[in-house]
């Protein structure tokens, strides 16, 4: 059968724009802001200049945004990011790394990897950077090279944010085979030294795509436990686009698996892969969006890796790109419910992953007592630490928030009960007086401890803790207003229904560890 000149047009316009990326691989050379500079960085690997856009913000310790060019382009490629970089005085970086990924020194190569190093360490000593306040993004091609910085930097990046990437070359070499595009063969010129293939005749080497492909790489865990890793895909890629998801999805559950082997509930399952590649969706009942889409699928582990699958092809969405670079740093001080695992810290961790929480709670800790004898258990003793690993970890402090008294109200403390609401006084001041809060100013906010329950549930310790602590209420509240604190009731609400949230009266299950979040979130948000 012949077909017309017509329908061959529609057919090459179509597979033209099905399988090429015009919005996130455009190569176009932009006339970049006035304010930008293009600077030479000689590579610590083999000593050839490598030219990037670069912005050093006016004010001292800004964050520094390291935004990295997609697949075919190099560093003068079109940046929308670099605009909002320069409205926000964050210090911006765009590196060459070896330019378009169609050569062997090019495509995650030893010197790709070094080239994003060299380029860190140019903008934090020739820029206004904060070194503990780096963010690094890159979409397609970049989102590949935010991987390979994953796996490999050894700055202390805060954020990595990849955008529909590539996490395994040996396999997209195959799935771009499938779809007849060019980047298969990219992929072969760059994996075969010296080589001079022509369109037709290639060949991929499998060993130097795999040496290249995130996925296969350790991920270093003591580096990255300070660090957020977020994964983006649209569920039409791979479609629409030249990524299949499965690229972000694979690369996800391997993190999570090497952060912990064990872990079940973060994995995305098999059949839920299933679903968005064969459906394009996925079934939710109530779903979120992110900027105007909607969110068809999201996973998260811990507070550490966030995969969101949303409404969108082969894309970037740039109106959220940088959103995690302003985030709220978090010092949290409790006891056994906020040290337990899926208690109420680790649940206002999981609500705001983009924050910076770091959690002090500890089982048997108290505000003002040697709780079992034990020094380690006063928070009066402790507190002066607390800020001061707070700060080393987070490298600044917006807000601190406090939960304490359940542990003050024990059979054992009854004759001091009068002492509570004053060891809370002298708590906030000695957290005022601190050296970091001097320098950062965070809010302070107080909790209210939650409800005990009734004696006959709970062990004869607790006994008469349920009266002392809803006697703290009003106490507690007059010693965070007169000082000047936010106070926070989580009591009142769930006192009516605790006897189902905490069965031993003291602990909530889970959904009570919710609850309480819940609360606490809606006053410090």
């Amino acid at each position: 059968m012949k077909l017309s000149f017509l329908t061959i047009l529609i057919l090459f316009v179509t597979n033209t724009f099905a399988q090429n990326d015009p919005a996130w691989d455009n190569t176009q050379i932009e006339n970049w802001p006035e304010e930008c500079s293009r600077i030479m960085i000689p590579s610590t690997l083999d000593g050839k200049n490598q030219p990037a856009i670069f912005y050093a913000a006016k004010q001292k310790n800004r964050p520094l945004i390291v935004s990295l060019h997609t697949w075919s382009a190099n560093y003068e490629q079109q940046d929308v990011l670099v605009d909002e970089s320069i409205k926000k005085d964050y210090n911006y970086i765009h590196p060459d790394f070896r330019g378009p990924n169609k050569t062997f020194e090019a495509l995650g190569s030893e010197f790709v990897i070094q080239d994003i190093e060299d380029a860190i360490a140019y903008a934090i000593e020739h820029g206004n950077a904060d070194p503990n306040n780096i963010h690094v993004v890159g979409t397609s091609g970049g989102g590949h090279a935010t991987l390979l910085t994953y796996m490999n930097t050894n700055y202390p990046v805060k954020t990595f944010s990849a955008w529909v990437p590539i996490s395994d070359i040996n396999k997209w070499y195959y799935e771009s085979e499938g779809r007849g595009n060019n980047y298969s063969l990219n992929i072969a010129r760059a994996t075969v030294k010296g080589a001079d293939f022509s369109n037709e005749d290639y060949f991929l080497d499998e060993e130097e795509a795999i040496k290249r492909s995130p996925i296969h790489m350790p991920t270093p865990i003591e580096k990255r436990k300070n660090s957020k890793l977020y994964i983006y895909a649209g569920i039409h890629d791979g479609y629409t686009g030249s990524v299949p998801i499965t690229q972000s999805l694979d690369f996800y559950n391997k993190v999570v698996a090497d952060f912990d082997a064990l872990e079940k509930k973060a994995i995305i399952p098999q059949e839920d892969i299933i679903e968005m590649l064969a459906s394009r969706n996925f079934i939710a009942t109530d779903k979120d969006s992110i900027a105007d889409r909607l969110i068809h699928y999201q996973k998260a582990y811990k507070d550490l890796v966030k995969l969101t699958i949303f409404e969108g092809t082969h894309e970037c969405l740039t109106s959220v790109a940088l959103d995690q670079v302003e985030v709220d740093k978090v010092l949290a001080i409790g006891d056994s419910n906020g040290a337990k695992e899926h208690g109420w810290v680790d649940q206002l961790k999981k609500a705001n992953f983009e924050d910076f929480i770091y959690n002090t709670s500890i089982s048997g800790n108290t505000i003002g007592f040697n709780n079992n004898g034990q020094e380690k258990l006063n928070t009066l003793l402790n507190v002066d630490r607390y800020m001061n690993e707070a700060d080393q970890n987070l490298h600044g402090l917006d807000k601190v928030v406090i939960m304490l008294g359940t542990n003050d109200c024990k059979a054992v403390f009854e004759p001091r009960k009068n002492e509570i609401p004053d060891n809370m006084a002298s708590l906030i001041k000695q957290i005022k007086s601190h050296p970091v809060y001097l320098k950062y100013h965070p809010e302070i906010f107080v909790i209210s401890p939650p409800p005990c329950g009734d004696d006959h549930i709970m062990k004869e310790k607790y006994h008469g803790s349920s009266e002392r602590v809803k006697a703290l209420l009003p106490k507690f509240k007059k010693v965070a207003e007169s000082n000047d604190c936010t106070y926070i009731d989580i009591f009142t609400t769930l006192a009516p229904q605790w006897a189902s949230l905490a069965k031993d009266g003291i602990h909530p299950e889970e959904d009570g560890q919710i609850m309480m979040s819940k609360i606490i979130e809606k006053q410090i948000n």
